[in-house]
């Protein structure tokens, strides 16, 4: 089929030509639209298409120097241009430069448009003849994506209309052996930055290339991208094997060279084997139902859809997350208040938010059991809750809970270790921070010399007597900061600051922001705790 580009700055005009005309009557299909002409030109670039409607008074690029453009570069491209009747000046212009022929906007009726596209689509048909029937691989992947995925999607065209346009370029789906594997890439957001490459235009030809040059030696498959990060496998054979063996292989390879060359993973979802071509959409309808719950699926994962795959996949949820949660040392706690849960919930259904209200809940309950002191348990919260919320799939909440939940273990036991007077004194800090406190005052409470306070202090601790004292009237701060409307200097006398320049420069110290930064950066509110 041929393609078509139009190059309109109107909507209205742009998507009246392309919904008012039976395109696949002349053998075409609209590849792409522009709203002026610099635009026009790039997509021109990418697509190399075989007929373009131009606009000829556009933003950034005329028509004009479009068809100019197009017309230096060699190509017999067919070009007709969309004019007004103010226009007609720069129409002849246009026509000196080898324009097939003109749309009148707005007067021009459908039927004299078909006819201009019937003439297009002859000396298109001519210039074909000539060439010969060699097509260049970056026309195969348009008609991949425009017919086959397409079809798979809309079901429009036909099966059979589908297949005829394949065949037209030299490529037979054969009816044995039939697999669709749908390819998310993993990371693709961080491919994305790597490459400055924020359309993935750059990715989707190199992945495409990769990837057909790994399923020619194979013999066995097409590749379509379908969108973003996702491209989509069609397997087939000539003789039944009922074998998914070949297919492994090829999967396998792909893996290793996306990692090895881009230090990405992909995670495939795999439909059933099929013998008959009729059941095409049905497979690319299983791999859909797996895609739905990429949330739960694991990062360079193959997973293959059967009557029990939602079973299976339960399972290894559930597998993978007693394995990880073995680096608790209270059993306990991780089966009756995280593992009983989530076994309940995803037998039930995979919601990714339900299964992070129970990591919360569970966290909350660790919190409790574990944590420091009252003072403290906000921040904490409001950490984990921000850990949670930048996570993309399950296993990356799951390793969060972990890494959360170890923290707090590894506070409790040090603070199961600090001294009868060590104790004291940090009870006393929380209760009476918001006042001057000294390092004399608190080491005669506990009945110590002010130094040998401070050397147990700081052994036991790991941190000088000022420097817990000022961390913990910031942390209480930020919670101000968080939920009240107090001015900056008014919460820093509340923590117990007798000087607001210098709780200003000791907030920056411990969060890299100032205090009225750190006020409009705040995302939770008190309903979190």
């Amino acid at each position: 089929m041929y393609k078509v580009l139009i190059a309109e700055d109107e909507m209205l005009v742009r998507t009246g030509i392309r919904a008012s005309i039976d395109w696949e009557k002349f053998n075409m299909y609209v590849v792409d639209e522009a709203a002026d002409g610099q635009t026009a030109w790039e997509l021109y670039r990418k697509h190399q298409p075989d007929l373009v409607l131009t606009d000829i008074k556009m933003p950034f690029m005329d028509g004009i120097e479009l068809i100019r453009k197009i017309r230096d570069t060699g190509s017999p491209t067919e070009i007709i241009i969309l004019s007004c009747l103010d226009d007609f000046s720069l129409a002849r212009e246009a026509i000196r430069l080898g324009v097939s022929g003109y749309i009148l906007k707005l007067t021009m009726t459908t039927e004299e448009m078909e006819e201009v596209l019937e003439n297009a689509c002859q000396t298109l048909d001519k210039v074909t003849k000539t060439k010969g029937s060699s097509v260049a691989p970056a026309n195969l992947y348009d008609v991949l994506e425009h017919s086959l995925l397409s079809h798979l999607t809309y079901n429009v065209p036909s099966l059979s209309e589908c297949l005829s346009t394949l065949r037209e370029y030299s490529v037979t789906i054969h009816p044995h052996d039939l697999v669709t594997a749908l390819m998310v890439v993993d990371q693709y957001e961080q491919l994305q930055d790597l490459y400055q490459d924020s359309h993935g235009q750059l990715i989707q030809f190199s992945l495409l290339n990769i990837i057909n040059e790994i399923l020619a030696k194979s013999g066995s498959g097409l590749v379509v991208h379908v969108s973003g990060s996702r491209y989509l496998l069609l397997f087939h054979n000539e003789k039944e094997t009922r074998s998914f063996h070949l297919i492994s292989g090829v999967l396998s390879e792909i893996m290793t060279v996306l990692k090895n060359y881009f230090n990405v993973t992909p995670h495939f979802c795999i439909s059933e084997m099929t013998q008959d071509l009729s059941r095409l959409r049905v497979l690319y309808q299983q791999c859909l139902l797996l895609d739905e719950q990429e949330f739960f699926l694991f990062p360079g994962s193959v997973n293959h859809y059967d009557s029990s795959w939602k079973t299976s996949l339960c399972q290894t949820l559930l597998t993978r997350t007693r394995h990880t949660l073995n680096a608790f040392t209270d059993p306990g706690f991780t089966s009756g208040f995280l593992l009983q849960p989530l076994e309940e919930q995803l037998k039930k259904e995979f919601s990714s938010k339900a299964v992070l209200n129970i990591f919360y809940d569970s966290y909350i309950v660790y919190l409790h059991n574990q944590g420091p002191g009252d003072g403290d348990s906000y921040l904490w919260v409001r950490d984990f809750l921000q850990a949670l919320s930048a996570c993309k799939n399950y296993y990356e909440m799951l390793e969060q809970f972990v890494a959360h939940a170890q923290k707090l273990e590894k506070l409790s036991r040090e603070r199961m270790s600090c001294s009868r007077e060590i104790l004291q004194a940090l009870q006393f800090l929380q209760n009476n921070y918001h006042r001057q406190i000294t390092l004399n005052e608190v080491s005669g409470l506990v009945g110590l010399s002010p130094n040998y306070f401070s050397s147990i202090f700081k052994k036991e601790l790991g941190t000088s007597f000022l420097e817990y004292l000022n961390r913990y009237r910031i942390e209480k701060s930020m919670k101000l900061l968080q939920n009240t409307s107090m001015k900056s200097y008014e919460i820093a006398y509340a923590c117990g600051f007798s000087d607001e320049g210098y709780y200003g420069k000791t907030f920056k110290k411990f969060t890299g922001k100032t205090p009225n930064e750190y006020k409009k950066s705040c995302v939770f509110t008190t309903s979190n705790e």
